[in-house]
Formats: C-alpha cells, sequence, structure tokens
C-alpha cells in the first residue's frame, strides 16, 4: 500500500512555498510510489478573496513593512489569534472535507493557520486524522501561531531556533532540527564550489531586489565601481524596473546581466560568490544551502529579524544599513577576499543542501515505514530533466 501524504502551504511569503514545493519534490525521489498531494488550502478554499488577500500582503511587505508588522505582532498574540480562528468555519469545513476524501497517513504544514484548524476539526475526522507535522519556516524569531496548538512534530531549520521552541515550552522529543527544506536540487548538484574571487576568479555578485526602490540604479553603479567585479541583477516580475536598469547599465557591457522572472535561483546562488538580498526566510536558507554568503539590505520587522540574527550568528555575511552595500562587498573581496573566505568556511560548516531529503525520508518513516528501508539517497538519485544550467 502506498503512502499518502498531503503537504499544506499558502501563498503568504515565499518561504511557505517553497519548503512545501521542496518536500513535495524530494518525495519521489525517496518513494516514487508514495501519493503526494500539494495543496494551498486557502486558495482552495477562498479563492479569489484569497488571491486578494495575498496581493495585499506583497504589497504591505514590500511598501508598509511597519504596517506588516503590526499584523506580524497581532498573529504573535495567543489570544488574538485564537480568537480569530474561531470564525474561519468555511477553512474548518474546507479542510474536513479534504481529509476526509483523502485520508492521509500524513499532513505536512508549512503555514501555521493548518494546526489549529485541524485541532479544531479532529473529532469529525475519526480514530486516524493522520499524523501531522509542522515544518517552521521562520527562523529564531517564531511567531507563537507556530506552536500554540499541537503538532506530532515540529520541524525546524536549526539549533538556534530548537532553543527558542524549548524556551517557549514546546516539549524537546516534539522537535526534530531537520534544517529548512530546500529544493533538492542543492543536494543533486554535480557543479564544483566557487573558488575564491582573485586573479582569474572575477568575484560574481548576484543581486535580488525585492522592493524596486527608487534608489537601486545607484547603488548598483556604487557596486560596479569595484575592481573585478561582475554583477547578475533580478527584478523579478516588475518588468518596468527590468528595462529601467538595462538602459541605465548599458555601458557596463558584459559586467552586468539584468533578469526578470527566473526560476533558476538554485544554480544562480550556486555560480555566484556573494548574494545581497532582503532576509526573506527562504532566500535565507537557500544561500546557506548553496554555500554563498550574503549580505542583507533589507529586513521586514518581525518575521524577518531571525533570519538576519541566523546569519550573523553563523558569521556567514553582514547587514547593510543607510547604504552601506558597496562598503561591505568591498571589505569582502580586499586583502585577497579574506573576509568572504570567512563566511564561506562558516557556511560549509553549517550547509545542509539535502534538507528536503533528509526531511522526506522522516516524512516517509512517519507513515509506518522505517526510514531505513528506502533504498535512494540523495546521491544515488539523478534528475535529468532538471539538470543545472546557468546562463549567467
Amino acid at each position: 500500500m502506498s503512502q499518502k501524504i498531503l503537504i499544506l502551504t499558502a501563498g503568504y511569503g515565499d518561504g511557505h512555498n517553497a519548503a512545501a514545493r521542496s518536500v513535495r519534490d524530494a518525495i519521489p525521489l525517496l518513494e516514487p510510489n508514495a501519493k503526494v498531494e500539494y495543496l494551498d488550502l486557502l486558495a482552495h478554499t477562498y479563492g479569489s478573496l484569497d488571491t486578494l488577500l495575498t496581493k495585499g500582503y506583497r504589497g504591505m511587505v514590500r511598501h508598509a513593512p511597519m504596517l506588516w508588522t503590526q499584523v506580524f505582532n497581532m498573529f504573535n498574540n495567543r489570544m488574538i489569534f485564537k480568537q480569530q480562528m474561531k470564525g474561519m468555519g468555511k477553512l474548518r469545513n474546507s479542510m474536513t472535507s479534504v481529509l476526509l476524501d483523502r485520508r492521509p497517513d500524513v499532513i505536512v504544514s508549512t503555514y501555521p493557520v493548518y494546526s489549529h484548524i485541524l485541532e479544531q476539526i479532529t473529532p469529525r475526522l475519526g480514530a486516524n486524522p493522520g499524523r501531522l507535522i509542522t515544518v517552521i519556516t521562520d527562523s529564531i524569531s517564531v511567531c507563537s501561531a507556530w506552536y500554540t496548538t499541537p503538532s506530532d512534530v515540529f520541524v525546524v531549520a536549526n539549533e538556534q531556533t530548537a532553543k527558542v521552541m524549548v524556551k517557549a515550552g514546546v516539549a524537546p522529543e516534539k522537535i526534530k532540527d531537520l534544517g529548512f527544506p530546500v529544493n533538492p536540487i542543492f543536494a543533486l548538484n554535480e557543479m564544483p564550489l566557487l573558488r575564491k574571487p582573485g586573479v582569474g576568479q572575477p568575484a560574481k555578485v548576484l543581486y535580488v531586489i525585492n522592493t524596486g526602490k527608487a534608489l537601486a540604479g545607484k547603488e548598483i553603479e556604487q557596486l560596479l565601481g569595484i575592481n573585478g567585479l561582475t554583477l547578475t541583477i533580478t527584478t523579478g516580475r516588475n518588468a518596468a524596473l527590468k528595462s529601467k536598469l538595462e538602459a541605465r547599465l548599458r555601458g557596463f557591457g558584459d559586467r552586468v546581466k539584468v533578469l526578470g522572472w527566473t526560476d533558476q535561483m538554485p544554480q544562480l546562488l550556486m555560480s555566484h560568490h556573494l548574494l545581497i538580498s532582503k532576509a526573506g526566510g527562504a532566500m535565507v536558507q537557500e544561500a546557506i544551502a548553496a554555500r554563498c554568503p550574503i549580505i542583507i539590505n533589507q529586513i521586514i520587522p518581525g518575521q524577518e529579524e531571525g533570519n538576519a540574527l541566523l546569519i550573523q550568528q553563523m558569521g556567514a555575511g553582514a547587514i547593510a544599513t543607510n547604504g552601506e552595500t558597496p562598503k561591505l562587498v568591498a571589505e569582502a573581496l580586499a586583502d585577497g577576499a579574506l573576509v568572504w573566505q570567512e563566511w564561506r568556511d562558516n557556511l560549509e560548516k553549517k550547509s545542509r543542501p539535502d534538507s528536503a531529503l533528509q526531511l522526506a525520508r522522516f516524512v516517509l518513516a512517519r507513515c509506518g515505514r522505517d526510514a531505513r528501508a528506502v533504498k535512494h539517497s540523495a546521491t544515488q538519485t539523478s534528475l535529468p530533466e532538471q539538470k543545472l544550467s546557468v546562463a549567467v
């Protein structure tokens, strides 16, 4: 009998979907016969209303981060959050219907709302509602909504977050430090790590623009003033910004390349020496998996503070304030890239590129199967349809 696994996610932040997709993609590599369903149950339940709310979330995070901080603090208030969950009758009915229809062996949740709803509907589900594995996508600054309701297991990204959970009152035996599940392609990668930038090896910097802020062009020109540096810029779905930067930077020739939206982020991270980005959960964790040091140029208060603190504690990069990014890049590359090498060495010690495969193995074991019986492994599995390619 094949294992049935239901993965629940939501579109409120890239980290939830990134973690869910990585688990979804990793499970078939270990057990091709497993039945895996990936579902945004909030979108499934509320349709166009959820689309409107996710757009509002992205706009708030991008243009009014302090307002989002207030919303985050409301989620972090146990009494207020519990009260909100009582009003989600439509989601309760939807989850009840889905679980009675699918009867999964394991439910993997990457969004905190679902465990609260599951707690409310468990009496309707009979004797075997499915084991719940909650994958916490925050690091260190963990919203209490994640752990104020029961879960069979809480999977965390690192030791620091596990300690925060224990301090908050979660039983240690309920916590598994398996790493943040990043794309399995990081584990299956056959690309050698880049050599230290220097003679014959230009420093390759990846600049991920999340906000489309007006000052990005000026900062980019300052970065290109650093000798021996080449730059790849991603602008997401902001086509206007892409065109504007291409025109502004045309004089720098092949030292700079501007990309729009891309699904090649793992490959880009593994083929660049340094990342400049906001402290988004998925981006920070993918940089760690790629062993690509990061300079953080924006932190959304609340949910991203822990990600930035993690990079500081690991000694894996720096936090830029008040336009410091070009200065920090120059310092990292100075004296034979001495600082950069220290960051890279620290990442080598902490990186877990096979985290999704480890979590997939754990999920399969929770389906009642001994993880040791799984025949495939990260080193034995190949993905010919996902061959690494870097067009930069």
